[in-house]
């Protein structure tokens, strides 16, 4: 990912928690947001950054990767399809990741909605794990391939620990 994307993507960050003084919940009585988030809520929003980053890479994942010269006579529908499903996996990837970094300043984790996002959010980094496992990506390069598996496993294990706080 470009230096600047990993910027932007950190300055957003750190503007969303930064402008938060109190849970923007109406109904909230619970006093400053930021000193209020629970280490739970703290792991949820780095998992929701790494998320949100994985989601804005992924838009410049064919380009930096050249994936057209792969398949060089590909008719343009397939070569489209594909296209579309990254563009749309990378929306989807930077809206979860969103979601997640904003959740902790909208509402409490424990509550029956936020536990549930949140084994969700396990649920999808467990099978995404276990893909990366059984169906290495950037195998090409070692350092990439184990690279991913190692932030796939720490995001997971994010999130793992976000669930459980809000859970117990």
């Amino acid at each position: 990912m470009k230096r600047t994307t990993r910027s932007l993507a950190l300055a957003i960050l750190g503007v969303l928690i930064a402008a938060a003084p109190a849970r923007l919940c109406a109904q909230s009585t619970d006093g400053a947001g930021i000193a209020n988030l629970s280490p739970g809520d703290v792991c949820q929003i780095i998992g929701g950054t790494v998320a949100l980053g994985f989601g804005i890479w992924h838009f410049a994942v064919p380009d930096l990767y050249r994936w057209q010269s792969y398949v060089p006579d590909a008719p343009q529908t397939l070569v489209d399809a594909v296209a579309a499903t990254n563009f749309f996996m990378s929306l989807t990837l930077s809206m979860v990741g969103a979601t997640n970094v904003a959740m902790p300043l909208l509402m409490d984790a424990a509550t029956p909605m936020g536990r549930a996002w949140l084994w969700a959010n396990v649920g999808l980094w467990t099978v995404r794990t276990a893909y990366q496992l059984v169906k290495p990506q950037g195998s090409h390069s070692p350092a990439l391939r184990w690279g991913m598996t190692a932030a796939f496993v720490a995001t997971d294990l994010l999130f793992v620990a976000a669930a459980i706080d809000a859970t117990w």
